[in-house]
């Protein structure tokens, strides 16, 4: 059965946003628009537990428990920011040692480049130096060695 009761729900109404309503003892159907009877005593005695207030007795007043709410509302923001800190600094973390393995498998390819490079550079630089005497004795011969003839493509003109 169902009293219609003029005290606004502490979480938003029906659907509302927050923990789900305390269930009266003994009912299980609600009514439409409202609460259902008791439910609203269940939640206060939750929120009293919640704050560590013994008993069902009067509690401490409004601004109290604001300002306790306001506290809670302030840590728990501290916390996932602390959080989000954290997981932001794990994902660089995981980022840097990524970047680094794909940056130092090419700097090792490079590495490798110019490593082949120089003995490339340094076999030919071995090979001039064997070759040099040899090669300066033929061309010293080639210029020195004047052998007259006369040209096949020249024409005696008479």
């Amino acid at each position: 059965g169902g009293q219609q009761h003029a005290v606004p729900c502490p979480r938003g109404g029906p659907g509302g946003q927050g923990q789900p309503r305390a269930e009266a003892a003994g009912t299980g159907q609600g009514h439409r628009g409202g609460h259902r009877p008791g439910a609203v005593v269940g939640a206060a005695q939750h929120l009293h537990r919640g704050l560590g207030v013994a008993g069902g007795g009067p509690g401490p007043g409004p601004a109290v428990l604001q300002t306790r709410k306001a506290r809670r509302l302030k840590q728990a923001k501290e916390e996932a920011q602390m959080e989000v800190e954290q997981y932001r600094r794990e994902r660089e973390q995981e980022f840097q040692s990524k970047q680094q393995a794909a940056m130092g498998s090419q700097g090792n390819l490079s590495a490798e480049v110019e490593q082949a490079t120089r003995r490339q550079v340094q076999g030919m630089q071995s090979s001039q130096q064997r070759n040099r005497e040899r090669v300066l004795a033929q061309l010293l011969g080639m210029v020195c060695d004047v052998r007259p003839q006369v040209h096949p493509n020249y024409r005696i003109s008479a």
